[in-house]
């Protein structure tokens, strides 16, 4: 029964998993969006008499990562985040005046809208009247005495505290996220568990109210991601994503304050900040309910001993792209087996 279920995991993460097929676009897109930037900077420049500025730029976000997941519905868009690592010291410019300039550079097309984000300049393509794509453009600076890294966040009609330059470490962020396991199969095994949570609640919130964001479910596996990748007696490879996914869920709800039935989780790097501070108390609340639905759910599928049911189980908390195998091939219905006591909720 076990190797049924999770084949149909895997079969699972084949559909939900972002790769570079999948954007290719948007990579094509956001490269001539760069080469723009560097063109209008360099000219900025030349007119104002000035020292080229100079930036590297790097992948961010899930897509770095590997975490990243496709769009649930197809009018949903597709979208990557750059980062732009401006040699400039944060003395000597404001946050909005550099991200004025990726604005500027950028807002001269009619097949394309360029909007201010609090923490990104966003390019936004549409095809047929729909969002198709966008790339978001996040600036830096990394020329400072103390070699920190800060970010250019805020708006022009921001408030006086909210343009500002805040301190973080993308790179880094990056880094913790792909090197958290030395062992290959833990480390997939850890992406897929990602990915799975990221479709799970893009099918449980119908609205972006309420619904953590991918990197505060990201943040958790990071911190609480228990691998099942090899028998415990034998060491033998054995790869169990259902029970992976259940302890992880088990892990996010033990994260709840029983005092103010608040969840929190911080991100591991610079500026350290509550991810799920901008949930209400009723939104962690309803959170809460559905993690504790999930986690039944996961317990019943893996004491299901028809593969057919359990996935049938399944497939209501991850929605219609988990597979359910065709029951004249999973074997006899039989009745479901009755938990041990390491298998208790």
């Amino acid at each position: 029964m076990g190797s049924i279920v999770q084949n149909q995991f895997i079969k699972f993460h084949g559909k939900i998993r972002l790769d570079m097929d999948n954007i290719k676009a948007v990579i094509e897109k956001r490269d001539m969006l760069i080469d723009e930037i560097r063109a209008y900077i360099k000219k900025m420049c030349e007119n104002d008499e000035i020292e080229l500025v100079k930036f590297e730029t790097f992948n961010q976000g899930s897509y770095s990562m590997g975490t990243g997941i496709k769009p649930q519905n197809e009018d949903d868009d597709y979208d990557i985040d750059c980062g732009l690592l401006f040699e400039i010291s944060i003395d000597d410019y404001s946050p909005i005046r550099v991200k004025q300039w990726v604005f500027d550079a950028l807002n001269n097309n009619e097949f394309r809208t360029v909007e201010w984000k609090k923490a990104c300049v966003r390019v936004q393509y549409i095809e047929e009247g729909l969002p198709k794509f966008h790339v978001d453009f996040a600036s830096y600076s990394n020329t400072n005495d103390d070699d920190k890294i800060f970010l250019a966040k805020g708006t022009p009609t921001s408030t006086t505290d909210n343009k500002k330059w805040e301190e973080t470490q993308p790179k880094k962020l990056r880094d913790l996220i792909n090197d958290k396991f030395d062992d290959e199969e833990e480390c997939s095994q850890f992406k897929r568990v990602i990915r799975y949570a990221k479709r799970w609640k893009d099918n449980q919130f119908t609205s972006v109210n309420g619904k953590p964001t991918g990197i505060a479910l990201t943040a958790l596996a990071y911190e609480g991601f228990k691998p099942y990748t090899k028998d415990l007696f034998t060491s033998e490879v054995d790869i169990n994503d259902l029970k992976a996914t259940k302890d992880f869920v088990g892990y996010i709800l033990s994260h709840y304050n029983w005092l103010t039935n608040r969840i929190s989780i911080q991100l591991p790097v610079p500026p350290h900040n509550d991810l799920f501070e901008k949930m209400t108390d009723q939104q962690c609340k309803e959170l809460k309910q559905k993690l504790e639905k999930l986690r039944d759910c996961l317990i019943e599928s893996e004491q299901e001993t028809d593969p057919h049911e359990a996935c049938k189980i399944l497939k209501k908390q991850f929605g219609d792209d988990f597979p359910v195998p065709v029951k004249e091939e999973t074997g006899q219905n039989r009745k479901k087996a009755i938990a041990g006591t390491s298998e208790s909720a």
